[in-house]
């Protein structure tokens, strides 16, 4: 087989693939599951960030200046909320 062959098989592959996804929308943070994301206040006095996890804190309560900056934090908190939680699972995973 040519190269020319080979690539034009690749593209119909992977385009194939494509067509199976059911729901191509990207995840966002506020996708997923057992996370709850509680941001309270006004312009006035700003803005307190509280993030819970299967109904646990995971974080103190913050204050922000404004709305944008705490939910940007919430996302922040997550991401790191769930590399430990997969760093964990796998160095029990190791013993």
């Amino acid at each position: 087989m040519n190269r020319e062959h080979l690539l034009r098989k690749f593209i119909r592959e992977e385009i194939g693939r494509n067509y199976h996804t059911i729901n191509s929308d990207p995840y966002t943070f506020a996708d997923f599951q057992d996370y709850d994301i509680q941001i309270d206040g006004s312009t006035d006095l700003g803005f307190f960030l509280t993030v819970l996890y299967k109904d646990k804190k995971i974080t103190p309560r913050q204050k922000f200046g404004s709305h944008q900056e705490a939910n940007h934090a919430s996302r922040l908190i997550i991401d790191k909320h769930r590399v430990e939680k997969m760093n964990n699972v796998k160095k029990e995973e190791k013993h």
